[in-house]
């Protein structure tokens, strides 16, 4: 892995970078009902829940403060995407050491902030992400596991060339599709968009 502790990556409309506790306000905001039923594991909801608003900003700020510190030492990756004009509007991440995939290869991770779902930014980070990841990595293979039921998900996934290959059940006996997306010579990775 090369120094990649303050590489960026943009197209012009968003772009990755590494996460800030500065990023706090906009991570609480975008901790709502869709992102905690799609993303979250089982026992977090109630978890978090159960946390006064104090412990909520408390372990949110921990969260983040990780995430920098563990930056660019991996096997993950987490990102903030920013707009142009509005930092923080979805974020991205991939997972190297993956249960869910075989060692090596990255699990892909992506939810946009409600108040900006539906703009193509998870996209246009998604690729950037694909960027990154064949610059700085040996990975060769994305996968990217969306809940069947997850509509926005599975757009995102088709629309970064995510092949279906596979549904399976998860942790919570829920059914996921499983998309791969081959990262060498990928012509979604190397459109202009």
């Amino acid at each position: 892995m090369k120094d990649v502790e303050s590489r960026s990556y943009s197209d012009g409309v968003v772009t990755i970078r590494r996460l800030q506790t500065s990023d706090l306000e906009m991570d609480l905001e975008a901790k709502d009902d869709e992102q905690i039923t799609w993303l979250w594991e089982p026992g977090q909801r109630e978890s978090w829940e159960a946390m006064t608003l104090d412990q909520q900003r408390a372990h949110a700020l921990r969260t983040l403060q990780a995430a920098h510190d563990g930056f660019g030492e991996g096997p993950k990756w987490s990102f903030a995407v920013d707009a142009r004009d509005v930092k923080y509007v979805a974020y991205v991440d991939f997972d190297l050491a993956n249960n869910h995939v075989p060692r090596g290869e990255a699990n892909i991770a992506y939810s946009s902030h409600p108040s900006y779902r539906g703009r193509g930014y998870v996209t246009r980070s998604v690729r950037l992400l694909f960027q990154f990841l064949q610059e700085n990595t040996n990975a060769e293979r994305a996968h990217i596991l969306v809940d069947v039921r997850n509509v926005a998900s599975h757009r995102v996934a088709t629309s970064v060339g995510g092949v279906a290959v596979e549904d399976l059940l998860n942790d919570r006996g829920g059914v996921m599709t499983r998309y791969i997306v081959e990262l060498k010579n990928n012509k979604f990775l190397a459109e202009d968009h």
